[in-house]
Order: C-alpha cells, then sequence, then structure tokens
C-alpha cells in the first residue's frame, strides 16, 4: 500500500512540472490579439497626421456631406511612425498614402464611437495606388455669385489676404452647387471650401461649409 502511494506522489509531482514548464513556455511567448478584419475604403482626405478612409465611396471629389448624410462608414484613423504601409507586398513610407487611395486598414483595438469613428491605424495595405487630383483648402467671405459668359461663378474674398487685393472666382462642381443653395449664404459670410486646379479660374470647389461665428 506504501508503495503505491509513493508511486502516486511521484506520479502527481512529474504532472505538476510538466504543467509548470507548459505554462512557462506559454509565458515567454508574446501576446497575440485575434485577428481584426480590415476597415476597407478609399482616404477620402489627409490631415495632421491623420487619414479617414470612407467606405463604398466611388469619387473623392463630392461634398462631406453628401456621403454623411448617406451614412457611409468612415474612419479617422492615426497614421504614427509605427504603422506599416504597405503597396505590392513591400513595405513603403507613411508619407506614400495619398488621397483616393484605396485601402485596407488594420487597426489596433477598439474604434471610438463617434462619426466618423476614431482609431490608430497599425497597417495599411494599399490595395490600388491610382491618387486623386491635388486638393486645396482655404476660407473666406462669401461676396455673390457672378455669371461670366454662361459660367457661374462664386465669388470669394480670401481670408488673410489685404483687402486692396481682388477677390477669386471658382467655379462649382454639379453637387457643391447643391450644396451651396443649401446654405442660402449672405452676403460677408465666411466659408471653408475645398477645391481643385482650374485652368480658366480660381480653382473649382467641390466641397464647402459655413464657418459659425
Amino acid at each position: 500500500m506504501k508503495k503505491k502511494l509513493n508511486y502516486l506522489l511521484i506520479i502527481t509531482i512529474i504532472l505538476i512540472m510538466f504543467l509548470g514548464a507548459s505554462c512557462q513556455v506559454n509565458d515567454d511567448e508574446p501576446y497575440q490579439e485575434p485577428g481584426q478584419e480590415p476597415i476597407s475604403g478609399t482616404v477620402y482626405s489627409l490631415e495632421n497626421g491623420r487619414i479617414l478612409v470612407v467606405s463604398e465611396l466611388e469619387d473623392v471629389n463630392i461634398p462631406r456631406s453628401v456621403w454623411f448624410e448617406q451614412g457611409y462608414r468612415a474612419v479617422s484613423f492615426a497614421v504614427e511612425e509605427d504603422t506599416v504601409v504597405e503597396l505590392d507586398g513591400e513595405q513603403v513610407d507613411t508619407g506614400f498614402i495619398a488621397r483616393g487611395h484605396k485601402v485596407d486598414v488594420y487597426h489596433e483595438g477598439f474604434l471610438a464611437e463617434s462619426y466618423p469613428e476614431q482609431g490608430k491605424a497599425l497597417r495599411v495595405v494599399i490595395t490600388d495606388s491610382e491618387a486623386a487630383e491635388e486638393e486645396y483648402t482655404d476660407s473666406g467671405r462669401f461676396i455673390g455669385v457672378m455669371v461670366n459668359e454662361s459660367v457661374e461663378l462664386v465669388e470669394i474674398e480670401i481670408s488673410g489676404v489685404p483687402e486692396e487685393m481682388p477677390s477669386r472666382f471658382y467655379r462649382l462642381t454639379d453637387q457643391a452647387w447643391d450644396v451651396f443653395n443649401a446654405l442660402d449664404l449672405e452676403p460677408e459670410e465666411v466659408i471653408i471650401f475645398r477645391y481643385l486646379e482650374d485652368d480658366q479660374y480660381d480653382g473649382l470647389i467641390f466641397d464647402l461649409a459655413r464657418i459659425e461665428n
């Protein structure tokens, strides 16, 4: 009986040692979070170290209010030094990301529940590197609408420019006109707008909004 008890004790000690060794090996292995599905979409804008990715967006030159009102999924990702950016299986610099790129973004943890959502990009895979035209952002006082050779133009006095400098004249895209008409602006109201280069005028506005006092 005594021999049997000794035998069981030895077996128990061996099992405890084996389990302890297994736990030690597991503790040495780096913790890995469960895999996450990437957020896929188009880079709508880049600003202050963040990229705004909008899903199911086919044209980046549309007013923000259009996809906002239609409830497209939009996530603002922080792109930091440790964010990995890949193109065709090769790692590239984070500065390579451009407006209009199609991307798959793998993020850190949970996204902040806002609209757009907020998060940090761990890995950005560029699936289509065709970039959009360069955009510009400016603000100024709305003066009025004028017609030049059957083309309707919006006149704006740009913020920070001396008063003796002439106003600038911009064309608007069809969707930007819809937003403009909905704003029902009065002269001297201040607006912020995004625009593209225009061969004939000072720019082609595709997005605008009123700046509230």
